[in-house]
């Protein structure tokens, strides 16, 4: 073992080398230090499927990095992260029906910016306003008005960003 990871304090970890047989030589192993696993979280040994990708990776680098990433993946691999999935999800769902009843709301802000004689000083007209004007300047930066300032793309990439955070967001079937 060529390399240990050590710690002066329980809080912060640190990388320390230990000497080398060759001055060309890489740490191949990390030692992780014992400590208790946070409530609801247990750790089951690698899968055969971990140990034979660590293995071809090792090799396929030559097991320059591939020991201590590999080591890392297993330590993570065996994690359970059950109890997290429920609250993750339903924060996940929630983000994505705000993002919804936003890009609605930037719908109806941009289909009323095409009406010149609306009093946008006055509610709910200000309120939509203000909901709206930030993101749209966000967006103005990476996309800025064409045509001498007369045609305003930046609500097209308003959308795309919105429908893209949706898309991953959004919880994927399980086949």
């Amino acid at each position: 073992m060529y390399g240990i990871l050590t710690s002066p304090c329980p809080r912060s970890p640190l990388l320390r080398a230990l000497p080398s047989p060759s001055a060309r030589a890489f740490p191949r192993t990390l030692a992780f230090p014992a400590r208790p696993l946070p409530r609801g979280f247990r750790l089951t040994p690698p899968r055969a499927a971990a140990e034979a990708s660590a293995s071809a990776a090792a090799t396929a680098l030559g097991g320059l990095l591939a020991s201590p990433l590999s080591t890392l993946e297993a330590a993570l691999r065996g994690l359970n992260f059950a109890p997290l999935r429920a609250p993750v999800a339903a924060a996940m769902s929630a983000a994505v029906r705000w993002l919804g009843v936003y890009r609605e709301v930037l719908l109806v802000g941009v289909l009323l910016s095409w009406f010149p004689n609306i009093p946008w000083d006055r509610q709910p007209f200000s309120a939509l306003r203000d909901l709206c004007d930030p993101f749209l300047a966000l967006c103005r930066e990476v996309m800025p008005p064409v045509f001498g300032r007369k045609l305003d793309l930046s609500p097209l990439v308003a959308f795309m960003a919105i429908d893209i955070i949706i898309m991953i967001l959004r919880p994927q079937p399980r086949m």
